[in-house]
């Protein structure tokens, strides 16, 4: 049942990561409450730390022989590419989205964060 959880929350969360960073900016609602610099990088934080958490749950489970370093680190892997590959194509593919390194760092951090506290609570879990 958890298993079955996660897999389909984290393939609900990686369309969701999709689509809101390919979807027309123009498209995106504006709102007064969120106007601060730098807002989007939190998104990109957010995105990444809640995909890493909800993927490295689904492969604990699923190959839970396996070193969860080595999980960690595919999660990551695959966050980094995932985030880079977004950047590119909208770099190259879209007129209303721009291409920013600093979007791939707070990509990365995000997948970070996410692994590292993932990893912190499967640790806490085994020891109960």
């Amino acid at each position: 049942m958890e298993r079955k959880f996660y897999l389909g929350f984290g393939i609900l969360w990686t369309g969701f990561v999709l689509i809101a960073c390919l979807a027309d900016g123009n498209t995106v609602p504006k709102s007064s409450f969120f106007n601060f610099p730098n807002k989007d990088k939190i998104a990109h934080f957010i995105f990444y730390f809640v995909f890493s958490i909800v993927w490295l749950r689904y492969l604990i489970i699923e190959y839970k022989y396996t070193s969860k370093r080595v999980l960690a680190g595919i999660i990551f892997i695959v966050a980094a590419l995932m985030g880079g590959i977004i950047e590119l194509i909208q770099y190259y593919f879209t007129s209303t989205r721009s291409a920013e390194w600093a979007d791939v760092l707070a990509n990365c951090s995000g997948s970070l964060a996410g692994v590292l506290i993932g990893k912190s609570i499967s640790k806490k879990e085994n020891k109960l």
